[in-house]
């Protein structure tokens, strides 16, 4: 197989403290056929000038620049300037392994798939660092195995980064513009498109928990994408693969209880207030898609057992856990 032009596609809005060393990371990269293009979303903070510097070291490296328009307007402009056979995506506060790209296509050529995934390093506010793939091994996998595993975050998760896609299985698809989460939207119809996805365990791709990256005292609305973009992907997934809705089911549990998890502490308009009640009920009204789902984890029946119990009682229970995480 020839070496095809891979894309690398940064959405960048002010991360002046970080994107140094995510551009290094990048620039390190010893696959030998890159283009790296950063889409400075609106900075105000120095960022699109710092990019406007690497794009003068190194000529692999495109830059542009647009109004500011979330992170889904930003990939879709890299997805429309890119002109690479492959395409995969890197954020702007993240790093890669010098090997991140040659790994990711080492799989596909392996296994002659039009997508890979490899592990994601989280490095926690503690400085701790999580391999998310180290119980799992390399392997090709069908879509439904795929879709199965992305669900239920077994050695990697719904992220658009991560992952080196065939720039034919992007031809009609993006991302979802107005909305949070947008990944949620969007990768599952990738997979589907997919009869072989290739899995490597080797966590080439170090995402950094920062501490701006934690929501503030007020509650934003748009988190309740999360519960609207998760019900729309398992929606379509339990059309397609009714052998998975013990996973869809528990999917969509999970999107209630991260939103509700969120809400934990903030400050919440009588509104909001409303829609945490709505969220309480549901997951009571369903528990029996997490105390009676074979495919439940234990820390999954601990969650909806406390809520069982009182709301009051899961939020002392979380606020306990995320001090220990």
């Amino acid at each position: 197989m020839e070496t095809p032009l891979i894309s690398i596609i940064v959405p960048v809005y002010n991360v002046k403290p970080y994107l140094a060393s995510c551009l290094d990371s990048l620039i390190r990269q010893n696959y030998p056929k890159l283009e790296i293009i950063l889409i400075d979303d609106g900075s105000t903070d120095g960022s699109g000038a710092d990019c406007d510097a690497f794009a003068r070291k190194d000529p692999r490296i495109r830059v542009f620049h647009q109004e500011n328009g979330g992170l889904s307007a930003a990939r879709n402009r890299g997805l429309r300037e890119c002109t690479g056979g492959y395409i995969t995506f890197v954020d702007s506060d993240d790093t890669v392994s010098p090997d991140y790209v040659q790994y990711l296509f080492s799989l596909i050529t392996k296994y002659q798939s039009k997508m890979s995934i490899c592990s994601i390093k989280e490095v926690t506010l503690k400085n701790k660092e999580i391999n998310y793939g180290e119980t799992y091994v390399e392997k090709v996998m069908s879509t439904e195995e795929t879709l199965g595993r992305m669900l239920r975050e077994e050695g990697f998760t719904v992220v658009a980064y991560a992952k080196l896609y065939k720039r034919e299985l992007w031809q009609g698809l993006g991302f979802s513009e107005g909305f949070v989460h947008e990944d949620l939207g969007t990768t599952y119809k990738l997979v589907e498109k997919c009869p072989r996805v290739a899995f490597g365990p080797d966590p080439k791709y170090i995402y950094h928990k920062r501490e701006d990256s934690i929501s503030s005292s007020d509650f934003s609305d748009r988190k309740f994408d999360i519960i609207t973009l998760t019900d729309e992907m398992c929606d379509a997934i339990d059309s397609l693969h009714p052998y998975l809705k013990n996973t869809t089911d528990l999917r969509r549990m999970h999107a209630r209880f991260s939103v509700l998890r969120q809400m934990v502490g903030k400050s919440l308009s009588p509104t909001q207030a409303g829609r945490e009640q709505e969220i309480v009920d549901y997951l009571k009204k369903h528990k029996k898609l997490i105390t009676k789902n074979p495919v439940a984890t234990h820390r999954d029946k601990f969650a909806m057992y406390t809520l069982l119990v009182h709301k009051e009682f899961f939020k002392l229970c979380w606020k306990l856990y995320s001090k220990i995480k």
